[in-house]
């Protein structure tokens, strides 16, 4: 892997697809602004990353490569950091317009560029946000103790209350309203 000084912020993306360009290098989690507002900690965090740019067989531009960082996010039970491997999978045909990202096959996940260059820096924030876990937990022992139930009682009182809502019925108040046949008499 390279520095973060040889990997560039902007590239040419036909050029590249035409030359078939691959860049490798390791980024800063201060250099992805939005991922590191995420994280709890460290923004010390180093991202390696590796894109290889090439053309399909209607030479349309293609961008295939990878992402791979560990950020310290909030456990979503005790608040704590808790260390998150994310593993992004960048696979997308960057476009100058909506409207030709709207033509991009569905294989493929459309990349909005500026006109003919791309922002290789916002490419990989985006796609490391698109890989976080939906629910980040810690495996600390106390944290997983403190905050894990046994369902079990609550399984059985459940099914027990829903087999009673079952039997009640949800119109019975509605017979009182009801008039009485000999009190219309």
């Amino acid at each position: 892997m390279s520095a973060q000084g040889s990997f560039p912020r902007h590239i040419d993306y036909r050029r590249a697809a035409l030359e078939q360009r691959s860049f490798d290098g390791v980024l800063t989690l201060a250099s992805l602004p939005r991922t590191a507002d995420i994280v709890v900690e460290d923004t010390t965090a180093d991202v390696s990353v590796a894109l290889a740019f090439d053309e399909d067989v209607q030479r349309r531009v293609i961008v295939r490569g990878r992402a791979q960082t560990t950020l310290a996010l909030p456990c979503q039970r005790c608040l704590e950091p808790a260390d998150v491997p994310l593993d992004a999978e960048i696979v997308g045909m960057p476009v100058a317009t909506d409207e030709a990202a709207a033509g991009v096959p569905r294989a493929w996940e459309p990349m909005l560029a500026d006109g003919g260059t791309l922002d290789l820096y916002s490419l990989v924030d985006d796609e490391l946000l698109l890989a976080l876990p939906i629910t980040v937990h810690c495996d600390r022992a106390a944290c997983v103790a403190a905050y894990s139930q046994d369902t079990t009682d609550e399984t059985i009182g459940s099914a027990e209350s829903d087999a009673e809502s079952d039997r009640r019925n949800p119109f019975a108040a509605l017979a009182d309203w009801k008039p009485r046949s000999d009190e219309t008499d």
